[in-house]
Formats: structure tokens, sequence, C-alpha cells
């Protein structure tokens, strides 16, 4: 497809939200309709937001927070009394802006309105989210129809707007609307000339007239990540940022166990990706370039972008596409520890518990940086803020305001005092299940082995025969709706009261394969009476031949860790047991009485290469080999 095809369907996407219009006037600012979309969208939002503010949804989080000083509320999901909504409406309004090196990156910005209409004049802190995603709009729902980035992206900040902030949203470097190429698509970042792009937009943004200096970001999964990746730069304006959804070591978030596909396949691709010519079809202009011929020029400019480090299965790879330094190390927050804490930054981290490898980088991020630091896990799926208030009334958007009010106005709102993890439990008594504590993990967690046993048993007594194990043979047409049919499974029997587990499960397993390696997949899950199975996305995984456990360069909370270096390889003997420990994905959910807790391995996913003939895999629970699975259990 020409690039005039791409520019003209970019335009009439710009004014399809509001009705393609063939012969309405080109104009370089924004029209009637376009400003009343935008009132439209911000409507929808104030209902939901006020009731949050003012009726203070959300559970109680025990002594967490200010309540009751003079009709003022501060607790997670709750706030009134504060903050009031001052403004009304914005004015959404895009240009470019030049970096260090002269790369112009598009930004689009919603300013508070005046009761008169008009934008303010007066200085407010500034929000920010730096985007692999498109600065205008996003899909909040598969098949919906996009809404503006500020109001449908997780998070919504633009809904802040009218409490006292500018909201501003930036295309990555090379992606959509800006000029330039980008390296490693939604880790671009990290890379070459991007490295300085956040400190340089950061810096624009605090000495505008429009801003008190006082800058913050948000975001959640990509735009998490690259609100880290700017605290490294150390911004001397960026004061305060709420990363969801992102990683702090990017290995196991990329490859998670070590498993990565056979060699000459990407080694991680990922799933939301856009092509690059269908990026170019979305990119929005600037206002003011009616004719477009900005934006051309912006894509022709980013000829010769790489969106994929290409394979890098070791966690010392090089990325083959992308000369320099480790990829996984180039990308992980954890290389830039003395940055991030020189930087000062405080850090208030989200993730979900129905969520895969991206649930990890919040629990290791609170537990490594000496910052300001909090962390609120919801529960629903990845950046699913908007299904986690819909389901039990928190706002993500509330604890934003709450946060950017005390590390970005001055506000005393509690928030620093109160404990520093608010966490949802999956099955707690109702009106519970929203719970804080002061660390995590939990205080009071008592690890628990559970022991494989015959006949597919779970339990905490230890294995005393001689010689047990269980024989599979690899199946590589598993999937997560064929677990039970296709997987190994061993449960307990049903529970005589409530379980709580809170906190990261580990495996320790003994197996003999008749390979030299595979791969091995463990899935937690809660069975009712009726046989009905759920998981929270509690999984771990492991490549044998990466089952090295060495210390971690930083606090993983004492779970096995495994550095995944080429030199570490170390190939299964046929036939002699082998020892693989590592971890499941945390949770906090209670098995009720009556419930069974079931432990699935699997031998296979989609980066598993395949062997011919499917090798046989023996699972060893004897008392030389006694695998178990450790447990969290919470007593209360």
């Amino acid at each position: 497809m020409r690039l005039e095809r791409f520019l003209a369907a970019a335009l009439c996407l710009s004014a399809a939200v509001v009705g393609c219009g063939d012969d309405d006037e080109e104009t370089g600012g924004r029209t009637d309709e376009q400003e009343e979309l935008d009132a439209a969208i911000v409507d929808a939002g104030e209902d939901a937001m006020d009731a949050a503010l003012d009726a203070g949804r959300g559970a109680d989080a025990g002594d967490a927070g200010d309540a009751g000083d003079g009709g003022r509320e501060s607790r997670p999901g709750a706030y009134r009394g504060y903050s009031e909504r001052v403004y009304q409406g914005y004015a959404l309004s895009s240009q470019y802006v030049p970096v260090r090196d002269g790369t112009k990156l598009a930004m689009d910005l919603y300013r508070p309105k005046e009761r008169d209409g008009t934008v303010t004049k007066t200085p407010l802190p500034v929000l920010w989210m730096h985007t692999p995603y498109n600065r205008r709009f996003f899909r909040a729902v598969p098949g919906a129809e996009p809404g503006l980035s500020g109001e449908a992206y997780p998070g919504a900040a633009a809904k802040l707007v009218e409490y006292g902030y500018v909201v501003a949203i930036v295309d990555f470097r090379g992606l959509y609307a800006s000029y330039g190429k980008n390296v490693g698509y939604n880790r671009g970042e990290w890379v070459d000339a991007a490295r300085l792009d956040a400190y340089d937009i950061t810096e624009w943004l605090a000495t505008q007239p429009f801003s008190t200096g006082n800058v913050g970001m948000w975001g959640c999964s990509a735009t998490g990540g690259s609100q880290l990746q700017a605290a490294t730069t150390m911004p001397p304006h960026l004061k305060a940022i709420f990363p969801m959804s992102c990683e702090f070591d990017a290995y196991p978030f990329g490859v998670p166990g070590g498993m990565a596909p056979a060699s000459g396949t990407p080694t991680r691709r990922p799933p939301n990706e856009v092509p690059q010519a269908e990026r170019n079809m979305l990119a929005i202009p600037v206002d003011g370039d009616a004719g477009v011929s900005q934006l051309a020029e912006a894509i022709t400019s980013q000829a010769g972008s790489l969106d994929n480090p290409g394979y890098v299965p070791f966690r010392d790879s090089v990325a083959e596409n992308i000369p320099g330094r480790p990829w996984w190390q180039q990308s992980s927050p954890h290389t830039y520890m003395n940055e991030l804490e020189r930087s000062r930054v405080a850090v208030y981290l989200a993730a979900n518990w129905d969520e895969a490898a991206t649930k990890y980088g919040s629990f290791f991020t609170l537990n490594n940086l000496r910052n300001p630091t909090k962390l609120v896990v919801g529960p629903a799926s990845h950046c699913a803020w908007f299904t986690v208030q819909r389901q039990t009334g928190f706002d993500i958007t509330v604890e934003e305001l709450r946060f950017f009010d005390r590390y970005l106005k001055g506000i005393d709102n509690g928030v620093e005092r109160e404990p520093k993890v608010y966490y949802y439990t999956y099955n707690a008594p109702a009106g519970t299940e929203w719970r804080a504590s002061d660390r995590w993990p939990l205080a009071g967690e008592r690890r628990t082995p559970y022991y494989l046993q015959a006949q597919g048993g779970l339990g905490t007594q230890a294995p005393t025969e001689t010689t047990a194990g269980d024989q599979a043979t690899v199946d590589y047409d598993v999937t997560p709706m064929n677990l039970a049919q296709k997987g190994v499974i061993y449960q307990t029997e049903p529970l005589a009261r409530d379980v709580q587990v809170t906190g990261h499960p580990v495996l320790d397993l003994w197996v003999s394969s008749t390979s030299t390696d595979g791969d091995f997949v463990a899935t937690l899950q809660d069975v009712a009476p009726d046989g009905t199975a759920v998981s929270y996305n509690v999984q771990g995984r492991l490549r044998a031949s990466l089952r090295k456990v060495a210390p971690a360069p930083y606090d993983n909370l004492g779970l096995p860790y495994h550095p995944s270096n080429a030199a570490d390889v170390m190939p299964l003997v046929p036939g002699e047991p082998a020892k693989l420990s590592f971890d499941l994905l945390p949770t906090s959910q209670v098995f009720k009485a009556g419930h069974r807790i079931r432990l699935v391995l699997t031998f296979a996913e989609a980066p598993t290469p395949r062997v011919t003939p499917a090798p046989q895999v023996t699972l060893l629970r004897d008392a030389a080999h006694p695998s178990a699975l450790t447990l969290p259990i919470i007593e209360r």
C-alpha cells in the first residue's frame, strides 16, 4: 500500500470518531465536533469518578490513611475532602516537541478549562505517558470503538485534569506520528538515542508556562515500563510515577523459565504488536498539519526501524538484530538500581493477580527500591483496572489522584503513612476481600510443603517409599483449555477448612527423562466439589537445561533464581534424576472447605521445540527425591 493511502486512512480515522465527512473543510486545529466528542467522553467518566471521591467507594483498609477528619477521608479506593474538581472539561491539542538530537516527538496535551470555557492560565502539575500504542486512541475493550487514550487507557489520567492537572501523551520515537527510528518496538525507549527521550520530554514539560515544574507519569504494561526507564535517566523534575504491570527483570518476563523457541524464531514477539504498516495508517497528525506533510515526513523517517531484537534465548544473549550490550540486561530496570534510587522518585506500583509474567515486576520493584513505594494488587487480568472497578468498586484513578496530590501538590493526605501493600484476596469473606500489609511477603506466612503422593495425591506428609514415581509422555498439543486432559494431576483431599494462600508458591520437582532437555510447567488450581477448576494465572515454568540456581543480583524474595546464561546450560542425562526448583507466580486466594488444591504438571508450551518420538518423563516422589509444592499459608 502506498504512503498516500496510509495518510488518507490516518486523516479519515481522525475524523471518523466524530463522523468522517468528505466535504468538511480541513483545518490545522481542533474542530467543534472534536471538542464536543472530548466533552462527551469526559462526561461519561465523571459520574464513576465522583462516586469514588464523594462516597468513598472501596473496601475498608483497616487503619490505612486518614478518615473522619472534618469529613475528610483518604484511604485506598476512597478520597474526599482533600481534592476538589475546580475545572470544567479540557482542551485537547497536539504538537511536535524536539528532543536533544532534533528528533520531533508527537505529543497530545489535555489542559483544563475554567468555568467560562477558556483554558486555564494557572500553572499546574503535569502527568504524562510515553507510549508505543498510539498517543491519540486506545481500544479499552476488544471489539469496541477506540476512545481517547487519556480516557480509555488503563489509569485514565485525563479524568484528573479537572482536579488541577495537565496530562500529556507522547508517541515513542519512530512509532505512529513521531519522527525517527524505533528499535525494539514497545521496549524501544531503552535503546540508542531514544534512551534520553523521556528525560527531555519531562524537562520540556516542567518548563512550560502551564506547568508548576512538578511532573509525574502514569500508564500500564509497556507504558509502565517506560516510566521506570524514564526514572533511570533521573530527570530533575520527575517527582512521582505510577507504573502498572511492568517488569523489573526483563528476562523472566520475556523468556519465562528460559523456555525460548527453537533457533531462528524471534524469542519474544509482543502479543499486541501492531505491524508498522498498520501503525502508519493509524497515526494521527498534530494540530496545524492540515496537509499531513509533517506526518508523511515522520513516517518516511521511520524507515529502517526494527520491531524485534531477534533471537535472544539466554539472559546474556546479545540481540542479533541490535548490536550492543546483552538485550535483557540493557532493558531491565534492575540493571539501573543505583539510578532509580538516586532519582528519589516516589513509586506507586500496581498489578493484577490474573495476569501472566508482568505480574512479577511490581513485587520485586517494591522490595528492591528504597524510594517511597506502594503497591496495589487487584483481582483481574493484565491492566484490567476498569474490570476491577466494575466488579469491586475500586477505582485506580482515585489512587492516582491521592498519590499525585501528595507528591506533586504536597497535600498531606496520609498516603505515605499507610501500609505499603493493598491487595485483593479471592474467595475471602464478603467485605474482607481488600486487605493491607506493611510488607511483602506477608509477615505471617507459613511455608508449607505439599508432597506429590501416590495415585495423584498431594499432602503434607513426606514420602517414605524407597522408589516411587509417575511416568508421562510429553504432549505438545497442551493448551490452557485442556490441562486436565493433557497433564499429570496431583491434588489434595477435600479440605476440612478454609486455607488461605498468599504469596509465592515454589515447586521442587525431581524428574528424569529419556531426553537431554525438556520444559516443565506447573499450574495451581482451585477445584470445587463439582469438579470445576479455576486458576488465577498461578503458573511457573522451567527449561530443565537452565535449572542451575545461583544467588540473584537483587532481592528476589528468597525464590529460586536461575542465571540462565549460555554457559549455564546443563543437559539432562537420560534416565538420571535431576532436581528442578522454580517459583509459581504469586497469588492471594482462599481455598474453601470442601475444595481441593490441585497441581497440574505439563511438559510443553508454544515455544517448546518438538522432539520425535516424544520423550518419556518420570516424576519422582520417593524419600530420596521428595517432590513438593511449597505454599505460603496464611493463618487468620
